[in-house]
């Protein structure tokens, strides 16, 4: 993919706007506790994705710039569903592995679930599709874009340790976190094209939350 697609300016607009959302997010509770959290958490993603559209397509150059385009959708899906499908065998030898070897993968992978129904309705929605592109459209598009332009092991470092902190850790090694971000960058800088990425990002979470909910 090119090493310059994103410019300074939508990258610091972007960076500032999500730390903006996500601060009013973490006060919510505070100031109106009766807010269901999943809830709150579908709508921050959704604001995140309007404001990353929005941004780039005022300050950047469109949403070409974050591999989001009408030709490059389609392809990228197709190489998300195969890339997924092979990552996927991979896991499922992996599992057997561990398994083998005394070891339980679940508890690498387990994911806390809410317990109300429709809390888990709005968890999956949020974390199968709204946050993964949500996710994908900054880290990958944006700020791995951004970073490119000082070399692909530079912006394979940064994006995917600040992937990595982004998320909630419980005290344990965040083996989804780290993998997941491999894989998506990897899709990603092949081909420039965001929906493959966002296409495995989505699948992963389906498989891990419904791993975690039936376990």
């Amino acid at each position: 993919m090119e090493a310059d697609r994103i410019a300074v300016k939508p990258f610091a607009i972007s960076l500032m706007g999500l730390i903006a959302v996500e601060s009013g997010g973490a006060l919510l509770p505070a100031t109106c506790p009766g807010l269901p959290s999943m809830g709150v958490l579908l709508g921050l993603r959704m604001l995140e994705i309007l404001l990353f559209f929005g941004i780039v397509s005022i300050w950047g150059d469109g949403l070409a710039s974050v591999g989001l385009t009408q030709n490059l959708f389609r392809s990228g899906f197709v190489r998300g569903i195969l890339w997924s499908l092979i990552f996927g065998i991979v896991a499922v030898c992996g599992f057997a592995i561990l398994i083998t070897a005394g070891i339980s993968p679940l508890k690498l992978v387990h994911v806390n679930m809410p317990k109300a129904p429709l809390q888990i309705v709005a968890f999956f929605t949020a974390g199968t599709l709204i946050g993964p592109l949500a996710e994908e459209i900054f880290f990958r598009g944006i700020l791995y874009g951004f970073l490119r332009r000082w070399g692909i092991m530079t912006a394979f470092v940064i994006s995917n340790l600040m992937f990595v902190l982004m998320h909630p850790l419980a005290g344990s090694i965040p083996v989804p976190q780290i993998v997941g971000g491999i894989v998506f960058t990897l899709a990603y800088e092949i081909k420039g094209e965001l929906m493959a990425p966002v296409t495995i990002h989505i699948l992963g979470n389906t498989a891990l939350f419904s791993l975690s909910l039936l376990a």
